[in-house]
């Protein structure tokens, strides 16, 4: 078999899998089968548990998966127009077995339109804005912040790829929408008007506070940083109240919890500060302010505490942090793709 060549990130050499370019191949179009399966929003429990099963096969399976998602990140939709044209054209013996049992790409050009419109609803991976962001009055590209006067009712900052709609005033209120990101809200002592702040199923209330909301896919969460806000979602309203926070999703709300306003707040302040968080979320929201991505490839070290500042305006810092002091291997690819593990 060919060694893999080794590329060399913060002084570390990262070898990958040690495995036949053609088998490496075909190993990439599986794990592209799979990524065009859980994005097509048909994707069932069973599906992710046999892609863990498949995952778990070999380190190659791994990489190969961890590879397919950088490709499908970077090149976007044209990489996956030009796979699929050359997963079509390939000999039927090369693709037996590969495509059949999931049959992803059955269907031929209706198919392809089908998830065309899927994906302009609810993009994989967050690759591109969505037709709601794309139209909202207000958006933010990466790492970009930006200052909304609401009248005389509200000032608004928006943190990284946000997207907010203003919906106007009445009924002695003015009304908001966080369509997807987030943002720190503070009214003005002598507005007229309470402002209400729609995200997801819910909606955020207030008059006199400061507040932070932030709304990824279903999943809201509100912080309160001075005075009180009142949150309903599902016909039920909860007070939340300075130094306080309430998530609430598609199922429901759950409970009031203790938040640190200092913590919540330091993107405002073009910081990042972690306490003991795991590593899988620190990478998450990395990915907020960066272009490209990292790739968590060992699951395992998702579950490493960190306890870190990052600077936004100098968010690479990130990757020399995590091979050097945690002394993780890291790995760079094209596009800014990282991968960690």
């Amino acid at each position: 078999m060919t060694r893999s060549p080794m590329t060399e990130q913060s002084g570390q050499a990262v070898q990958t899998p040690d495995i036949d370019p053609t088998e490496r191949a075909a190993l990439r179009t599986v794990a592209l089968d799979w990524l065009r399966r859980l994005s097509s929003g048909e994707a069932t429990p069973a599906d992710s548990a046999a892609l863990a099963q498949w995952r778990a096969i070999s380190p190659a399976h791994a990489h190969a998966f961890a590879e397919a998602a950088a490709l499908w990140e970077v090149l976007g939709d044209a990489a996956r127009k030009a796979e699929g044209d050359r997963v079509v054209t390939m000999p039927r013996r090369h693709r037996e077995g590969v495509l059949s049992r999931r049959g992803v790409l059955a269907g031929g050009a209706a198919a392809a339109a089908s998830a065309a419109a899927i994906a302009v609803v609810r993009p994989p991976f967050a690759l591109w804005p969505s037709a709601a962001e794309l139209t909202a009055d207000y958006r933010t590209g990466i790492g970009e912040r930006r200052q909304v006067a609401i009248g005389d009712v509200a000032a608004v900052e928006l943190n990284t790829r946000t997207s907010l709609d203003l919906r106007g005033a009445g009924n002695g209120e003015a009304h908001i929408e966080l369509i997807s990101g987030e943002a720190a809200v503070s009214t003005r002592d002598n507005a007229g008007h309470e402002l209400v702040v729609v995200a997801g199923n819910g909606r955020v209330a207030a008059r006199h506070a400061s507040f932070n909301v932030r709304k990824e896919g279903a999943a809201v969460s509100v912080s309160c940083t001075a005075g009180a806000v009142a949150v309903t979602c599902d016909d039920r309203t909860v007070p939340v109240r300075a130094g306080e926070q309430l998530a609430y999703d598609s199922r429901g709300a759950g409970a009031v919890t203790a938040v640190d306003p200092e913590l919540v707040t330091a993107w405002s302040r073009g910081l990042l500060m972690f306490r003991r968080a795991p590593l899988s979320r620190v990478i998450d929201e990395v990915n907020r302010y960066r272009s490209g991505r990292m790739i968590l490839v060992d699951a395992a070290l998702g579950q490493r505490q960190v306890v870190a500042n990052f600077r936004l305006d100098r968010i690479e810092d990130v990757v020399d942090f995590m091979a050097k002091a945690m002394g993780i291997r890291v790995r760079s690819l094209p596009g800014g793709v990282v991968l960690v593990g």
